[in-house]
């Protein structure tokens, strides 16, 4: 028993060495589903008074039903990695009640929540 919960966190492809030493850290290298992603969006450089396509490139990591209690030790390191990269990684866990229940970084740009009502 106890509360589950869908996890999804990333890291920018080059910062991924390092997280990836966690998860064999605490032998989860083969739990998480991996995705590699493009996050591209438009600057404005005021220098120039145009605007720049910037991309980056992600990787991100998933899974459901996990429990993400954070005085677990394995979820504590995930924490604690993204919480280093400064801006370089992101976490996100909804629970199973649809709540989002823990969070770090902007989550937002590279994860959608959607929660919805329906008669059954």
């Amino acid at each position: 028993m106890g509360y589950r919960s869908d996890v999804i966190f990333g890291v920018r492809k080059d910062s991924r060495d390092k997280m990836d030493k966690v998860l064999e850290k605490h032998n989860l290298q083969d739990s998480f589903k991996w995705y590699e992603k493009t996050h591209t969006w438009t600057k404005y450089d005021e220098s120039n008074n145009f605007k720049v396509k910037q991309t980056d490139y992600w990787i991100i990591y998933t899974e459901d039903w996990l429990k993400w209690y954070d005085e677990y030790e394995d979820v504590r390191a995930i924490n604690e990695c993204i919480d280093e990269l400064e801006g370089k990684g992101f976490m996100v866990a909804l629970g199973e009640d649809n709540v989002i229940h823990s969070e770090r970084g902007e989550w937002y740009d590279y994860v959608e929540h959607i929660c919805k009502l329906k008669i059954k």
